[in-house]
């Protein structure tokens, strides 16, 4: 036995969240299961890409009989986890089953010649590039996980959203009151300009800013002191930041319509970018370009797929519900959860197998 599945899949797991202890560990598993392993990296505009690629023997010598993939997409923002509806489109679960399919192909291929890819990348990115890169390539299968909770597994475009201004020019307001604000929530941005558009007197807001898993924070500068309403937590600072330009502007522009609930918010030093996931976005859709002095800046990709069609390993229909990371447009093989390590071994040996025998028919 090459490696310890339950083992491996642990500490994968467990090392998800630290991406230079998570490499060692892929690699780690990939050099004791004894065969040809390369890496290739690439910067994309969100965001660093991982490519393992494992292969058996006898790959080199002709093409594989069967290809396999794991994508596994970090959420927009570059930090932060998927949602629970979500974790079929990236996270530790999408590692386990990278593991159990090397485990798999080990023990079951034999002398036929196989392949499997794991790639790790940013939401925003990873879609497209695997799709450039496998193009031409024959029909590829799609390793997914189930995602904790069940959902409808509809399709979901990244949508990303860069607020610029053509000058930074402000008269700032005499504002003597400074304090760090946070919000939680999904609706946490607009929540925030509801209340903020409710203030009589002047204000200036600066370094917004949320990562995936995080709340919206941000410094707000008043004329007088404030209180705290429903939702937002207030902490008044007696030693003010030294801060950058604010971004009331580029807030109160946000189109809402369009992108509803942004997962991810960035302050720039001449706006506001801001990113999330909505249903598909068509083609012709009459994005806005301007928003008074601020030109605005789209990037609109496919995140996730609707799984219809696929095919389940040792899982229930109830288990199979969830969106599949969009690049690959072949079959998909769905696996048990996290806690299921050795039902999916024996069911992904087992539909190898037949996959194997068939081909040699």
């Amino acid at each position: 036995m090459p490696f310890d599945v339950s083992q491996a899949t642990d500490r994968l797991r467990h090392l998800h969240g630290d991406a230079l202890a998570f490499r060692r560990a892929l690699l780690d598993v990939a050099f004791a299961a004894g065969c040809p392993v390369s890496e290739q990296a690439v910067a994309l505009e969100h965001g660093d890409a991982v490519t393992l690629r494992m292969a058996s023997p006898s790959t080199a010598a002709e093409p594989p009989a069967l290809r396999l993939a794991v994508l596994d997409l970090d959420p927009p923002g570059r930090a932060g986890q998927w949602s629970a509806e979500l974790d079929s489109l990236g996270g530790p679960a999408l590692a386990q089953t990278w593991a159990v399919a090397l485990h798999a192909l080990v023990h079951t291929a034999g002398a036929q010649p196989w392949e499997l890819l794991y790639t790790r990348g940013p939401a925003l990115g990873v879609p497209g590039y695997v799709r450039e890169r496998l193009a031409q390539t024959p029909s590829t299968i799609q390793l997914v996980a189930c995602p904790s909770q069940p959902t409808r597994g509809e399709p979901l475009d990244g949508v990303a959203l860069t607020l610029r201004r053509a000058e930074n020019l402000w008269r700032l307001p005499a504002c003597d009151w400074t304090a760090a604000l946070s919000v939680e929530g999904p609706d946490a941005l607009l929540h925030l300009r509801t209340w903020l558009r409710t203030l009589a007197g002047a204000w200036t807001l600066h370094e917004l800013a949320q990562r995936s898993a995080g709340p919206l924070t941000a410094i707000l500068r008043a004329e007088q002191p404030l209180g705290p309403p429903p939702g937002i937590a207030l902490r008044e600072l007696s030693a003010p930041p030294r801060l950058a330009f604010p971004v009331n502007d580029a807030l109160l522009a946000w189109p809402q319509a369009w992108l509803p609930q942004p997962t991810a918010v960035q302050t720039l030093p001449d706006g506001l970018w801001l990113a999330g996931l909505t249903p598909p976005v068509v083609d012709d859709a009459a994005l806005p370009g301007h928003s008074g002095a601020l030109a605005l800046e789209w990037q609109i990709e496919p995140v996730a797929r609707s799984a219809a069609g696929q095919v389940l390993i040792a899982v229930s229909t109830a288990e199979a519900l969830g969106p599949v990371a969009a690049g690959l447009e072949g079959p998909i093989w769905r696996l048990p959860g996290a806690s299921e390590v050795d039902l999916a071994v024996r069911g992904l040996s087992a539909r190898l197998a037949g996959q194997f025998t068939a081909q040699r028919a």
